[in-house]
């Protein structure tokens, strides 16, 4: 038996999210300053992620609690994760792209909406107008020197609120973003991390130089002696493929 289709549902068109702070956060602590190598993946992979996380309201954090204790938690986490405070940079030497670990600092907007959860409704079907829970770029910072990390801190009139995180994919990739978030919820609640990461991408690297670890009998280059009994048509070398054209008159092979 088939099912009835549901439409979906109706859909807020506009949050009417309004942007009060924008601000860099930089590491609570002195950062080594380093150049982070990116792997060949991470050349290709070079676009920002986003995603959205709703939390539901708690008498005992207030949106400006809320805010402040995220804003203090993300600079500590930045110790650990640098480059996450780092911008991207193009090696002039090699024309590989880099993370420049300069402690430049990550984007940080607190926001509101004249909305409550309730009101907008489903918070699994994807929205269009979620995007604005998403803070992509720094309009206050210049083009070349825009975060690899930007958190939009969104509060509701009920309440609850909105984490949405802009995040390039160069500095991590889905598995290492969910530890991410577990470190950062460990460091919220004043715990040492939960994960310990390795973030040298060495480990992701080509061999340079390249060389062989063992043999590939399929790009062997076979020698094969021709003599007078051997079939030419196996032995020789294939013709470059061409086009030729044969003069035919059809009137020639008409039947009577």
């Amino acid at each position: 038996m088939g099912s009835i289709y549901q439409g979906p549902p109706s859909l807020l068109q506009d949050l009417k999210v309004t942007v009060h702070k924008s601000s860099l956060v930089f590491p609570s602590q002195e950062t080594e300053k380093r150049t982070l190598f990116l792997s060949n993946i991470d050349q290709v992979l070079n676009f920002d992620v986003e995603t959205i996380h709703f939390f539901s309201s708690h008498k005992d954090f207030s949106p400006k609690i809320v805010a402040d204790k995220l804003k203090n938690t993300l600079a500590k986490i930045l110790v650990p994760y640098d480059f996450f405070a780092g911008r991207l940079k193009l090696n002039p030497e090699t024309s590989r792209l880099e993370i420049d670990c300069n402690a430049a600092g990550a984007g940080f907007v607190v926001a509101s909406s004249e909305y409550t959860l309730d009101e907008i409704g489903d918070l699994v079907y994807p929205n269009p107008a979620f995007a604005q829970l998403v803070c992509k770029t720094s309009n206050f910072l210049k083009p070349g020197d825009q975060p690899l990390c930007i958190f939009q801190l969104t509060s509701f009139k009920c309440g609850g609120f909105a984490m949405g995180l802009s995040v390039n994919h160069t500095t991590l990739d889905g598995l290492s973003f969910k530890l991410f978030l577990n470190n950062l919820a460990a460091l919220g609640h004043n715990k040492p991390l939960a994960v310990t990461l390795s973030h040298d991408r060495h480990l992701l690297a080509s061999r340079l130089p390249p060389h062989v670890t063992f043999p590939h009998p399929e790009l062997v280059q076979l020698k094969i002696p021709i003599n007078k009994d051997s079939n030419p048509r196996l032995c020789s070398h294939p013709r470059r493929p061409c086009l030729q054209y044969f003069p035919a008159d059809l009137g020639q092979h008409q039947q009577p």
